[in-house]
């Protein structure tokens, strides 16, 4: 066909990756949208122009270099776009990986680019592009496979999934090349097609990445619906919501407890070293205790220095398992100070602990006897644990 041929393909390519990044760089410069990845997608859409080629544009340059342009440029490419796709779903991997498969990539297209040969630089450049090409459909079903429909991932990944089928084919078509020779292997395949392939895979990846930037502004709202902007637990009403649906799977033999907390002596940090030191206090108290509770459990913080947190219990009437939560988390903000401009403050909290009631929709009733229980606790003293009885040994009682 007429119009597929390479230099129209490589014209619309470059036009479209020159698109691509202009629209990265606005998004990243102008709106502030994921900034960093939108920087690196950009130069990723700009070495790509580079990688492709451009028809009679390096028709008298060295062979060598124009031997060596393509691969390394490819080979840059695809590491910046596996890092602006880590740095999109705040992967918390580091890039050793990366830089080795890299540095092993331009290691091998420079020694096959000495040695003279054909092929030996296309297949190292190849494979690495594909190993990196696999690290990058990793990253997307470790980034969003727990938090997407199996289809949408599954969709979001078949881009980097067909680059590394398409690298492995090409690695295959180079190697049963006879005698090695990389311009025959280069054109085992024709060119137009390899290059709509390209093509077609550019567009593929960048709707990708920009469906993950999407999901990752919407997850940025509901964290800004549903989240307190200071700490990070979850705001009142969004507790509230939680506490109601657990009230609804306790009628299912789904226990839970609350645990409903005040840190003592709150109004004195304020009034002796500011208010940027209470605001350092509640995120100090927030970050210690997310990192003594489990992924299910839910800490809200329902005003001032008032939280509470909902604990899924194996039992209705487990009791015990919840006090000994709460005294754990009382435990580690007492042994853990919160350094703060060369000051050190020692924190500590009430807490007051209380099973659920059947028929309580809202949870108010929990709610109540737990506050109860903090109440007791501060009026004790500070700094412990309370809890309330079962309320069927209060009428047996």
């Amino acid at each position: 066909m007429e119009f597929l041929d390479v230099p129209t393909v490589l014209k619309v390519s470059a036009l479209l990756n020159l698109m691509a990044a202009l629209a990265w760089l606005t998004l990243a410069q102008v709106f502030r949208i994921a900034p960093r990845a939108g920087r690196l997608m950009a130069a990723a859409h700009l070495v790509r122009i580079v990688a492709q080629g451009c028809g009679d544009c390096m028709a008298g340059w060295p062979v060598l270099l124009r031997q060596a342009v393509p691969e390394f440029s490819l080979l840059a490419c695809m590491v910046l776009l596996l890092l602006a796709l880590r740095r999109m779903l705040r992967s918390r991997q580091r890039s050793r990986d990366v830089a080795w498969v890299a540095g092993l990539g331009m290691l091998g297209v420079t020694l096959g680019l000495a040695s003279g040969s054909g092929l030996a630089p296309s297949l190292a450049g190849t494979l690495s592009v594909t190993v990196l090409a696999l690290f990058a459909a990793r990253e997307v079903v470790r980034g969003v496979g727990s938090q997407l429909s199996t289809a949408i991932t599954a969709c979001m990944t078949l881009p980097f999934a067909a680059l590394v089928l398409l690298g492995m084919a090409h690695a295959a078509e180079l190697l049963l090349i006879s005698g090695g020779a990389g311009d025959a292997a280069s054109q085992a395949l024709p060119s137009p097609v390899r290059a709509a392939l390209w093509l077609v895979l550019t567009v593929s990846i960048t709707l990708s990445l920009i469906a993950l930037m999407i999901w990752r502004v919407i997850m940025r709202i509901q964290h800004l619906t549903y989240r307190d902007p200071l700490t990070g637990a979850l705001n009142r009403r969004a507790f509230e919501q939680a506490l109601t649906e657990a009230q609804a799977q306790l009628q299912r033999g789904h226990g839970f407890a609350l645990a409903m907390i005040d840190i003592d002596h709150f109004k004195r940090i304020n009034d002796a070293h500011g208010h940027q030191a209470g605001d350092a206090a509640l995120q100090h108290c927030v970050r210690v205790w997310q990192a003594g509770l489990r992924e299910m459990d839910r800490l809200g913080r329902l005003g001032g220095e008032e939280f509470c947190v909902l604990l899924p219990i194996g039992s209705p009437s487990d009791l015990a398992t919840a006090a000994a939560v709460a005294e754990r988390l009382r435990s580690q903000l007492a042994a853990q100070p919160l350094h703060w401009k060369g000051i050190e403050l020692n924190l500590s909290a009430s807490f007051g602990v209380a099973l659920p009631v059947a028929g309580d929709a809202q949870g108010e009733i929990c709610l109540a006897r737990a506050d109860a229980e903090l109440y007791r606790a501060k009026a004790e003293g500070r700094n412990r644990v309370c809890v309330a009885a079962a309320l069927d040994a209060v009428a047996t009682a």
